[in-house]
């Protein structure tokens, strides 16, 4: 019977017959080839879902990829963990906490702290208002929880390269956004609205992507007053929402005076 070529025995055979014990010279079966394959970067990636079970659920998920390391991580305990050991990317859910626009507020901390550190906001729902805001808060990522796992990995694994990725829903939403927004109307500089102070604060952090909790702290002011402001500003502005707001700013440079009469919106807690 014939022996395959990989037969040990066969081959040991071969090089006892075909060279003495001691020669220099090595036969084709006498080398040894070791391929080294270079380990591939793994991408550390911090999971902060709407609640710890959906947190663990999808570390586990990503995790399954050898590509990535995925980590569940309480909202509470990101920035700590981020300053002691960073990760590549996290991704973070817009109601962390069941606190709705939440996870807004933490992608913008992790922004501003940790410009390493890329962000993926997951969303309920592709509403173009939250899609723009995901991104003005430093997203780099938008992910719809409608999409495959598969979509998920692709949206990981870009946002990491440093790439910026959005679904087709998304992308939708966003052309629409721009779409809707009124052709912008160029006034002078001495037509330009006129806002108090505080009115032209909370415009400020709004266009951040800051949401009205964390503009009230930021300020020191009550989140009612904060949706005061605002919406005496968008009327002053002639806009209907935040989305209108951010165009407003990008067209016109932020062409805002601030009013004379601030006896009302000095400093403190309102």
């Amino acid at each position: 019977m014939a022996q395959s070529a990989l037969d040990p025995e066969k081959s040991t055979e071969r090089r006892r017959e075909g060279h003495p014990r001691g020669s220099s010279k090595a036969s084709e079966v006498d080398r040894v080839v070791t391929i080294t394959q270079h380990p591939q970067k793994t991408t550390r990636v911090f999971i902060i879902d709407r609640d710890s079970m959906s947190s663990d659920l999808l570390a586990v998920a990503l995790s399954r990829d050898q590509r990535f390391e995925g980590s569940a991580i309480q909202p509470s305990d990101l920035m700590r963990t981020l300053g002691s050991a960073p990760a590549d990317l996290v991704v973070i859910a817009v109601e962390v906490n069941s606190n709705p626009g939440g996870g807004f507020d933490l992608a913008n901390s992790v922004c501003r702290t940790h410009p390493n550190t890329h962000v993926v906001m997951l969303l309920n729902q592709t509403i173009p208002e939250l899609v723009i805001n995901a991104f003005r808060s430093g997203a780099r990522g938008v992910f719809s929880r409608q999409l495959t796992m598969s979509d998920f990995l692709d949206c990981i694994r870009h946002v990491a390269k440093g790439f910026i990725w959005a679904g087709r829903h998304e992308t939708s939403a966003l052309l629409e956004a721009f779409k809707s927004i009124p052709a912008p109307n160029v006034r002078l500089s001495s037509e330009s609205p006129k806002l108090t102070m505080r009115e032209l604060q909370v415009v400020q952090c709004a266009a951040k992507g800051m949401t009205n909790k964390a503009i009230a702290l930021e300020l020191r002011l009550s989140e009612h007053t904060v949706k005061n402001y605002l919406f005496r500003a968008f009327e002053k502005l002639g806009v209907s929402n935040r989305v209108e707001l951010l165009f407003y700013l990008t067209t016109r440079g932020h062409p805002f005076t601030e009013a004379k009469d601030e006896g009302a919106d000095g400093p403190g807690i309102e």
